[in-house]
């Protein structure tokens, strides 16, 4: 699969409001998008048990500098101990991804089944270190997601992409979307970025006036912070997706 050259007008269709079980199987509501129809087999049961056995959750945000569709941010939500019906280990799963590019939308959803929708990033310095930022539709005044971003003090440090590769394959299930090609799409990709730079503390904050928990619960979850995150600087490279044709028995 490769990257198409032009975006086009989509529309996505009517689909469930993904806040209740099958869908969610113990996830927080806003864990998908409410207007993304999944594809059945994204939470069929996988030898009699549900999929999603989730211990750990990732808010991951990025500001791309420069990529093959130029700059753009991308707010994305990801689960560890998601099974599929391919491999007996469990991966990382993104279910709930916002981009500010039309094109960034069109490429993810085609090469590597990721769900991303379009959005407005706002970006406000508010002290040393510190940004707030705000997510929002764009049809609408106020975002669904807020907070407060600060960089640690502490040096940056290096780490070697062979340490950090292996933890985070990522594995997805079909799409079903308004892309007429994407309507007979059955393949489950299997992802390995590569981060090569430069890692640092940072933490995560309610912002002022903002959702206490982060998100509004519809669009995005509300949930609780871990008391530090990390901060990467340097350069991700998504290579091809790789299908997964092999049953598990």
């Amino acid at each position: 699969m490769s990257p198409l050259d032009s975006p086009s007008s989509r529309t996505f269709p009517s689909g469930p409001v993904n806040s209740e079980d099958p869908v969610l199987q113990g996830l927080p509501s806003g864990s998908y998008n409410p207007s993304e129809a999944l594809h059945p087999s994204a939470h069929a049961l996988v030898n009699g048990s549900p999929q999603c056995n989730a211990g750990v959750v990732s808010v991951v945000l990025v500001r791309y500098e420069d990529s093959p569709v130029g700059p753009y941010d991308e707010l994305a939500l990801s689960f560890h101990g998601f099974a599929n019906p391919h491999q007996k280990s469990t991966s990382w799963r993104i279910t709930n991804t916002y981009v500010s590019s039309l094109q960034s939308t069109w490429n993810g959803r085609k090469n590597w089944n990721i769900p991303k929708h379009l959005a407005r990033f706002k970006f406000v310095s508010s002290g040393p270190n510190t940004s707030s930022i705000e997510v929002s539709l764009l049809d609408a005044e106020k975002p669904f997601l807020t907070a407060s971003l600060t960089d640690s003090l502490l040096p940056a440090i290096p780490i070697l992409p062979r340490i950090i590769t292996p933890f985070v394959s990522i594995v997805q299930p079909p799409l079903v979307s308004g892309l007429p090609e994407d309507l007979t799409n059955d393949e489950w990709l299997s992802i390995a970025p590569r981060y090569d730079g430069w890692w640092k503390l940072a933490c995560i904050r309610p912002s002022e006036g903002g959702h206490a928990s982060y998100g509004d619960g519809v669009h995005f979850p509300q949930f609780k912070s871990f008391w530090v995150g990390v901060k990467f600087m340097g350069t991700l490279i998504v290579p091809e997706s790789a299908q997964l044709r092999t049953m598990v028995e």
